[in-house]
């Protein structure tokens, strides 16, 4: 889900219900922003699990609670909350 003002606020309480303590998220940042931005998420708590300043973008996993001031940080230009991966095996 995209949001560029507000955060989809149902599927950051979706992930709260069904337990999740963390969502992964896909960042969009402004050109020579990523270190300054990187460094904001963990202060905030994340995981940032990869980053490529070529395109601008960060990916991090990020605290329930905190995914709404992930977009308030300077620098970030779009977050993508994912979808949070289940760890129960497929039911045939």
């Amino acid at each position: 889900m995209v949001y560029s003002a507000m955060p989809d606020r149902n599927r950051i309480e979706q992930a709260k219900r069904d337990g999740h303590l963390t969502v992964p998220l896909t960042i969009s940042v402004r050109p020579g922003r990523d270190e300054e931005v990187e460094q904001a998420l963990v202060r905030l708590g994340a995981t940032v699990e990869s980053r490529d300043p070529r395109i601008g973008y960060l990916r991090a996993e990020m605290p329930v609670d905190k995914v709404e001031q992930a977009f308030l940080i300077t620098g970030v230009s779009r977050v993508d909350v994912d979808e949070p991966l289940g760890n129960r095996l497929p039911e045939p």
